[in-house]
């Protein structure tokens, strides 16, 4: 009887002691996804905002997308005037570019309307009046508050990006909102 107990004892230890390894061998720093945001007034031209940033992986979840989004929310209560946002087609022009061998190289974006056309073969929609610019689509939002997605962006880890975004058209059915600009990863669909 006290052999078996011993060996059960063993047994527990080496358990233990595997478990306890396995624990102590996975990297202690929790996922970070990234989120940047800063401010932009989307209703003026020319306005410019630029991000600068590290995929690696401590902020880098695989088989997701990266996105470059806008986000409004109405500054006053009166709602009556507020314009279409489905309707709303706000263009922006996009640059993204990856540090590659000492030197800054353009990655081509596209927004969901270019992608339709290059994938499925649609024409773009008739106010889709520049190629070089990218387009905000309404993804979700009520209330006066709105989030558009406006391009995917194609990151790789272990890669250093920046992004350059402007604003191309004068908008003033948009000066009572207050806008940001949002580079995250984007949320499932259904989500």
């Amino acid at each position: 009887m006290l052999g078996i107990h011993r060996w059960l004892h063993v047994g527990l230890l080496i358990i233990l002691s595997t478990v306890l390894g396995a624990c102590s061998s996975r990297d202690p720093v929790a996922t970070e996804p990234l989120d940047l945001t800063k401010p932009i007034a989307v209703d003026q031209p020319g306005q410019e905002v630029w991000f600068e940033f590290e995929i690696n992986e401590r902020n880098f979840i695989p088989d997701r997308t990266y996105s470059l989004g806008l986000e409004l929310q109405r500054q006053d209560a009166d709602a009556g005037n507020s314009p279409d946002m489905h309707g709303l087609n706000i263009p922006f022009d996009v640059s993204l570019q990856r540090w590659m061998d000492g030197d800054w190289v353009d990655v081509p974006t596209h927004d969901s309307f270019q992608a339709m056309a290059l994938n499925a073969g649609k024409p773009l929609p008739a106010w889709h009046t520049s190629n070089a610019w990218r387009y905000g689509r309404l993804r979700s939002g009520s209330d006066g508050e709105y989030h558009l997605s406006i391009v995917a962006l194609p990151v790789e880890i272990d890669a250093r990006y920046r992004l350059q975004v402007r604003t191309v058209q004068a908008r003033p059915e948009l000066q009572q909102y207050t806008s940001r600009l949002r580079v995250h990863v984007a949320r499932l669909p259904g989500k």
